[in-house]
């Protein structure tokens, strides 16, 4: 069995363990997104006390020469691809104010992407320093179990009118929507109604696996406006990273450039962890928020007030996953969701699960832990995380 740096969102390779059933576990990956150093959560959420205004406000140029985009950055919506993927929109429109034609980009996720295609398309100058060895960010498939299962991001949330399902449909990608048939299960393998699901139940499926956060740290007004897109939900088949290539342009791409340093003065030098520099008129900062949080890149002289308030103020979620794949299925083909609603273990644990073998037509489910209940899990080694799993699927199908 091998495995990535402990604390980094990553893939764990294949393993052999029985069930009562019969079936056998011969795989699972494992993301840990609240340790990873490139995020520090999954995307960002508004805490109660808080408007859309800390997000328009993280968003605003720094002096002409630093700007911001990514999921945290967009004025309108966020924590989703497509805020991401919008906010580049926002960001470019601010640089075509200024007087620049040599741009560099930090982070090479979709909100990076997209800010360096758009302005290379604009015939600037365009440079992006991703610190990874891989491009795509929070947007990561694997592919090491033989099929794409998605670490990151996994829908493409609302279809009607999303630009996404445009840049998906020119991929070739397959769309799969998901529909909301659930199987609410007790210990022993009894059934729960959906009318007697538990308060507590609900708020861990409907808000802390979606927020990344509890009910009593979000603003529940703004967390439920529709100003997302309307229509079904879908994931991607072939994998979320089937998209990266539509954005492809005419711009440099460095991998493994760590940047440290921000420095303004009459442009923009970038210090990087290697002790090299690079200089430019102006940057897009597209790192996630919980970078900006942990004071990873150095910003001199200071962020304003104003900004550096923003980044304080906002909230980052977390939201992980594990995948379990077996040699046969032992639970219902059909539904979407699998609930488990008596784990024996803290609430918030293994409760909610995806049932993937109507999308890939192979015998995968993935687990979801949001919140506290993440944090909480992200100490645990593989064993005794895996192990918990199966034992959670083992009690709610009375096996």
């Amino acid at each position: 069995m091998a495995a990535v740096a402990a604390g980094v969102a990553g893939t764990f390779l294949p393993m052999d363990r029985g069930m009562a059933s019969g079936a056998r576990l011969t795989g699972y990956l494992r993301t840990n997104w609240s340790r990873d150093p490139f995020c520090f959560g999954s995307y960002s959420y508004t805490p109660r006390g808080l408007f859309r205004a800390a997000h328009r406000r993280l968003a605003e140029p720094v002096a002409g020469r630093i700007f911001f985009a990514g999921e945290a950055a967009n004025p309108d919506y966020g924590s989703t691809v497509h805020a991401a993927y919008e906010s580049a929109g926002h960001a470019v429109e601010a640089i075509e104010e200024e007087d620049h034609g040599d741009i560099a980009v930090i982070g090479a996720g979709i909100a990076g992407l997209r800010t360096a295609q758009m302005l290379a398309d604009l015939d600037y100058d365009v440079t992006i320093y991703e610190a990874r060895d891989r491009i795509g960010g929070r947007l990561w498939t694997d592919r090491s179990l033989g099929v794409p299962l998605d670490l990151g991001a996994s829908w493409i949330h609302g279809m009607e009118n999303n630009p996404l399902v445009g840049l998906a449909e020119d991929a070739g990608a397959t769309l799969v929507e998901t529909d909301e048939e659930i199987v609410f299960r007790l210990s022993g393998g009894a059934l729960l109604d959906a009318e007697e699901v538990p308060d507590w139940l609900e708020e861990v499926i409907s808000i802390q696996h979606n927020a990344g956060a509890r009910r009593d740290q979000i603003n529940l007004a703004a967390f439920r406006a529709p100003t997302d897109y309307g229509g079904a939900e879908a994931v991607i088949a072939e994998g979320y990273d089937r998209l990266v290539p539509e954005l492809a342009g005419d711009y440099t791409l460095l991998t493994g450039h760590v940047v440290q340093r921000v420095t303004l003065g009459g442009g923009i030098r970038l210090g990087f962890a290697d002790g090299t520099e690079a200089r430019h008129d102006a940057v897009v900062v597209t790192v996630p928020l919980g970078v900006l949080q942990a004071g990873r890149i150095v910003f001199d002289p200071a962020l304003p007030d104003t900004k550096q308030e923003a980044i304080a103020s906002l909230g980052m979620g977390v939201l992980d996953k594990l995948y379990l794949q077996f040699d046969a299925p032992f639970w219902e083909g059909d539904p979407t969701w699998i609930v488990t609603a008596d784990t024996g273990l803290p609430r918030g644990q293994f409760n909610q699960w995806l049932n993937l073998l109507p999308v890939l037509g192979e015998p995968i489910l993935l687990g979801f832990n949001g919140a506290d209940a993440a944090r909480e899990l992200a100490g645990q080694d593989d064993d005794a995380l895996v192990g918990a799993a199966l034992a959670v699927l083992e009690r709610a199908y009375g096996l």
